[in-house]
């Protein structure tokens, strides 16, 4: 089938702003058809298999889907995926769904400890991973998409706003797309995915590995449908009690202050206030 003739889009980033719920709603949509598996990792890992290896997990779009695309929340630190999808898609529509880059950092933290890839403090793990803080850099990880695709093809949603109205989140999100703005059901305003640790390090770890090795044998559905089974979740996790970590309020200050420019430089491209929403004025 043609697929020019949908509306092309691609949810770029970044990671821990709610990309498990967009990829839920937009597959709710009936116009709308989002690739099954979420993070495909095909413009950013796996190009190599050639525009045919991705073009299969659109196999089943049918004229009554006006918008087509993916959910891959990595897309954003990638140039080289900037390039690729605008060579193959020049007309995309892009959604990226921006998160206060220190609480982002300190989700992403919870995150890792639930893979089991760390076990140390927040400050540790800041110190052996410093994409915890750049992946909060949006300006700069905007502007390859910017340069190839202009302002006025992104959608730069707010984690805030999805948060408080995710109802409101959608409808904006669904007209930016072209399609219906339909109200959500209450199901589709539920936080996908809590916070939660290991019950076993070494089986999260294991977890993990089985993982990147399904996507690298081409096999994301797989991933995808073991990620969404309840029972699997509750034999490696468990939600936190009161043993939920904390972060040192300095700690999260540090990352402001590191930050202060990049959020000034969104606010001035997007006119989205977020240094007064964020706090991150001089002094605060």
């Amino acid at each position: 089938m043609n697929h020019s003739i949908h509306n092309r889009f691609f949810f770029i980033g970044p990671d821990k702003s709610g990309s498990t719920w967009i990829h839920k709603v937009l597959t709710w949509h009936p116009q709308v058809y989002v690739a099954p598996s979420k993070e495909l990792e095909f413009f950013n890992r796996y190009y190599d298999r050639g525009i045919g290896w991705y073009e299969r997990y659109f196999k089943d779009v049918s004229p009554a889907h006006r918008a087509v695309g993916e959910v891959e929340h990595d897309y954003l630190f990638s140039v080289d995926a900037a390039e690729r999808i605008h060579a193959h898609y020049p007309d995309a529509k892009l959604l990226v769904c921006m998160r206060e880059p220190a609480e982002r950092a300190f989700s992403a933290y919870l995150y890792m400890i639930r893979q089991g890839r760390v076990s140390g403090t927040f400050e540790e793990a800041l110190d052996k991973m410093p994409e915890l803080v750049d992946h909060g850099r949006y300006e700069k990880h905007l502007l390859p998409f910017i340069e190839r695709f202009g302002d006025e093809r992104i959608f730069p949603g707010v984690f805030d706003d999805l948060k408080n109205d995710p109802d409101d989140f959608a409808r904006r999100m669904f007209e930016f797309l072209g399609v219906d703005e339909l109200p959500l059901p209450e199901t589709m305003q539920e936080k996908a995915l809590a916070a939660a640790k290991p019950r076993s390090v070494r089986m999260a770890s294991l977890a993990k590995r089985g993982a990147l090795l399904s996507r690298a044998f081409g096999l994301p559905r797989l991933v995808t449908w073991v990620k969404n089974r309840a029972w699997v979740n509750n034999a490696l996790y468990r939600e936190y009690a009161d043993d939920r970590p904390v972060a040192d309020p300095d700690t999260l200050w540090r990352i402001r202050a590191e930050l202060r420019s990049e959020i000034a430089a969104i606010d001035h491209r997007f006119g989205l206030d977020l240094t007064a929403r964020w706090r991150y004025e001089e002094g605060v």
